[in-house]
């Protein structure tokens, strides 16, 4: 079965320059509710900007206390762009953005001009597979074992360092997950308040034993920042249904629970990619 990417590759495509600062861009963003631009020199793809950039950009000391508007779209943009056709297949789609471990292709009209018209994500994807793929594979087949997890007590530095590797990060408090850190919470904190905040002073006890009043920094916790909307998936429901849950809720992740409720795995959308990569030999070994 072949789907091609025209018929999920989402347009107009949001873009901008490269001079444009990243305050516009993170404008953008927000107002278009969208994790990608591209930008764009003559109508012609040139870099690519993603909620993980800005995630980077907080983990990125050199960076962190200049203000957006003076930081622009070419001091973080990623180069190259990986362009395709709209008439590659999804599966095609899922194989390049695995292999090249990103998380968008800009679609062009045509290899020649390379005139941009469209753009396809890893959630565009997701509902490709979810619409067209249900019954496929089970969600114990493709659940990921290793799981980045953390407490809600850990400073949001901690999170961010693996989410700007790539990895979305599980809240849990004792053996129940509580919540969730993707790009999607670390991208629009504000930097200067994440990177500090006003110090409190308090009785304590100076370097030289002597008790004194002393400035305590508070830490910003993940608790603070993560996304409680927490749904699960069963190990032996259909992969497609938990697809379906990141399209409608409009989440990155799902966590996995066993059958007594514990927590046996998570579903990213670089799960479903994978399996939809996986979809045409399984298609093609049943017929």
């Amino acid at each position: 079965m072949k789907i091609e990417i025209r018929h999920y590759m989402s347009r107009p495509v949001v873009t901008a320059h490269p001079s444009d600062s990243l305050a516009r861009i993170r404008n953008l963003m927000l107002r278009y509710k969208v994790g990608h631009i591209v930008v764009s020199v003559d109508e012609r793809p040139y870099g690519m900007i993603s909620r993980s950039d800005f995630a980077k950009l907080m983990h990125n000391r050199k960076w962190l206390t200049k203000p957006l508007t003076e930081l622009k779209a070419q001091d973080i943009m990623s180069r190259p762009v990986y362009a395709t056709l709209p008439t590659r297949s999804a599966a095609y789609a899922a194989r390049r953005m695995l292999e090249r471990g990103i998380g968008s292709l800009v679609v062009v009209t045509d290899t020649t001009s390379m005139r941009i018209a469209g753009i396809v994500t890893r959630s565009d994807l997701v509902r490709a597979y979810a619409e067209n793929y249900g019954g496929l594979f089970r969600v114990r087949e493709y659940a990921e074992r290793e799981i980045q997890a953390c407490s809600p007590e850990h400073s949001i530095f901690y999170a961010i360092e693996r989410v700007a590797l790539g990895q979305p990060v599980l809240v849990v408090d004792g053996n129940k997950v509580v919540g969730v850190v993707t790009a999607r919470e670390i991208a629009f904190l504000s930097i200067t308040a994440a990177a500090t905040r006003k110090p409190l002073r308090v009785r304590g006890v100076s370097p030289r034993g002597f008790e004194t009043s002393i400035k305590v920094y508070p830490a910003v916790m993940v608790s603070e920042i993560m996304d409680t909307d927490i749904v699960t998936v069963g190990l032996d429901e259909d992969l497609a249904t938990a697809a379906q849950m990141i399209v409608r809720s409009n989440i990155d992740l799902v966590p996995v629970v066993g059958s007594g409720g514990e927590l046996a795995g998570v579903i990213t959308k670089r799960t479903i990619l994978k399996a939809l990569k996986d979809s045409s030999s399984k298609t093609t070994a049943r017929r």
